[in-house]
């Protein structure tokens, strides 16, 4: 066992409202993306639906985890809200590479891999989701505010 499956979780707003989502039947990919579309003061519950097709590991846990592909999406709805969407559409191609490389690294260093069967045999409890919902939460928001401030 590593230090991110014992890491103590920390029961701050963004966690509890995993938490609340979680119970109210949404499932990862769905979360990030309704707890991104809050920090940008806006509502899609359309969709917030459609991004089901991306829960555990786009339908089968064999897929990639919806963490990941619901940031991926989350990333996407931000640049194409972005007032300058010429510079926005030139940068999805590399932020995505950096969140898809810092995320492959963050799962397989904890979690053994990054498809939804590798987290999930890690961590049957579904700890590591919530974690790894935490960690990328915070890396997106570092990310947005990266382009928000130039």
């Amino acid at each position: 066992m590593n230090a991110d499956q014992t890491q103590t979780i920390q029961l701050n707003d963004t966690y509890l409202d995993i938490l609340r989502h979680r119970q109210n039947g949404l499932c990862c990919s769905q979360i990030l993306v309704k707890l991104v579309l809050k920090d940008m003061d806006r509502e899609n519950p359309d969709l917030v639906r459609a991004m089901a097709a991306l829960c555990y590991g786009s339908g089968h846990s064999d897929g990639t985890c919806g963490v990941l592909t619901g940031a991926a999406c989350a990333l996407s709805l931000f640049l194409e809200n972005s007032h300058d969407k010429e510079r926005a559409g030139s940068l999805l191609p590399l932020m995505l590479d950096e969140l898809f490389g810092w995320f492959t690294v963050k799962a397989e260093t904890s979690y053994g891999g990054s498809r939804c069967v590798e987290i999930l045999a890690a961590s049957p409890d579904k700890r590591a989701c919530s974690l790894l919902l935490t960690d990328t939460l915070e890396k997106l928001t570092t990310m947005l505010a990266s382009i928000s401030n130039q």
